[in-house]
């Protein structure tokens, strides 16, 4: 959920930010309805779950499959609800999110083509919250989209070999470089910030892939939580290569960074 918020802040300042109260709505709205994704994806994994992973909440009893459906629901029209509240224009974003989560979650345990579709599902967040922003879907925001799947998907794909034999595919470790090159190379408005955030995202990436080394081998389940929370530091590197990156707009990024960490020991991200 903290990257979650990033990515919004990111669109937002990009955007030109705009009312507080609306910003608010829009992260309200796009956290619900994460949170019924989250859902659906156990409700949509609950016979793969019985056979394979017994422990988790369906076919352990906890919860009937039943009851996880109402709450997709209620958290999707709750959603739906609070971005219709910050803004119409919000709607078709809005509607090709809850498509594509409904479309990942039911066809990812059957095809590996659902990768890109998780990464899908960010970069419409940019778009939900540009909409809204006082620029509007601006270029940038755009941008910040696009590189923003491309790390997504190769965390992605990073975890779908996460319990599988074999060798890790490069096309990963492409797919998480690829957004790094394209924010160095970004013409440098503020040289001094955009040096600094992209280093810092870095350097991250290369300290989570070294720390998982294991005599030579890369333990890739140890890789995932670590990259999902260096989205913060992706989104700061966007911001700073586009000129909109200041220390206080630094600090909040670094604070949600922290908080994605902290959140982790409590519920891993794999």
């Amino acid at each position: 959920m903290p990257t979650l918020w990033s990515n919004c802040l990111c669109a937002w300042l990009l955007g030109g930010g705009g009312e507080i109260p609306l910003f608010l709505a829009l992260l309200l709205g796009l956290s619900l309805i994460y949170l019924g994704g989250m859902y659906l994806n156990d409700y949509c994994d609950a016979a793969w779950d019985r056979e394979f992973r017994s422990e988790r909440p369906i076919p352990s009893g906890q919860v009937t499959r039943a009851t996880v459906l109402v709450a997709v629901v209620l958290f999707f029209i709750a959603g739906v609800g609070c971005l219709l509240w910050a803004g119409w224009q919000t709607l078709p974003a809005g509607a090709i999110l809850l498509l594509l989560i409904v479309l990942y979650n039911h066809l990812h345990k059957r095809t590996a083509l659902t990768v890109p579709l998780m990464a899908a599902c960010r970069t419409a967040v940019y778009w939900v919250v540009g909409a809204v922003s006082l620029e509007g879907v601006i270029p940038e925001i755009g941008l910040a989209g696009i590189l923003m799947f491309f790390y997504v998907m190769g965390i992605t794909w990073l975890a779908r070999g996460e319990s599988r034999p074999g060798p890790t595919s490069p096309l990963a470790f492409i797919s998480l470089a690829a957004p790094m090159l394209a924010v160095a190379l970004l013409g440098m408005q503020n040289p001094g910030f955009q040096l600094l955030t992209v280093g810092m995202a870095a350097g991250w990436m290369l300290y989570v892939f070294r720390s998982a080394l294991v005599n030579g081998l890369l333990k890739v389940g140890k890789t995932i939580g670590p990259l999902l929370a260096g989205i913060c530091w992706v989104d700061l590197a966007i911001l700073g290569s586009l000129g909109h990156a200041s220390t206080g707009v630094g600090v909040g990024f670094a604070a949600l960074f922290l908080l994605a960490l902290v959140a982790q020991r409590f519920i891993p991200a794999s």
